[in-house]
C-alpha cells in the first residue's frame, strides 16, 4: 500500500513541475516580448483580450496581435503570482505585466492539447 502512495506523491510531484514549467517558459517568453515564442504554446485557435482587440484568432494571428501589443507596451516586469487549476483540467496563471506605460493583469488559460499544455485563452488587461 505504501508503494502506491509514494508513486502517486512522485507522479503528482512531476506533474506539477511540469506544469509550472510550461506557465514559467510563457512568462519569460512575454517578459522578452518575444511573441513567436509565447506563440509555440498556443493553441490551433486562440481566444485574445488585448487592450483594442478582443475574439477568438488563429495561432498565426494572435502571434501578431501579440507582437504588435509588445511594441506597444514593452514590457519591464513580468511575475506570475497566482496559478492554479479548474476541475475540468485547465490551468491558469495571472500575473503582473508591467511597462513604461503602466501596469497589465495577464490571464493565461492553458488545456492539455494530448501532447502539452497549450494556451487557450490569453487576457492582458489594464489593471
Amino acid at each position: 500500500m505504501n508503494r502506491k502512495i509514494y508513486f502517486i506523491l512522485i507522479i503528482s510531484f512531476f506533474y506539477n513541475t511540469a506544469f509550472a514549467d510550461t506557465f514559467d517558459d510563457v512568462a519569460i517568453a512575454i517578459k522578452s516580448a518575444n511573441a513567436k515564442e509565447v506563440s509555440k504554446y498556443f493553441n490551433s485557435s486562440v481566444e485574445l483580450t488585448m487592450i483594442e482587440s478582443e475574439g477568438v484568432y488563429s495561432k498565426q494571428q494572435a502571434e501578431v496581435i501579440l507582437k504588435n501589443f509588445f511594441l506597444q507596451n514593452p514590457p519591464s516586469a513580468v511575475v506570475i503570482n497566482h496559478r492554479g487549476s479548474s476541475a475540468q483540467g485547465a490551468k491558469y496563471a495571472i500575473a503582473t505585466y508591467e511597462c513604461p506605460k503602466g501596469k497589465f493583469r495577464a490571464y493565461i488559460f492553458m488545456k492539455d492539447s494530448g501532447s502539452g499544455m497549450l494556451i487557450q485563452e490569453l487576457r492582458i488587461e489594464k489593471e
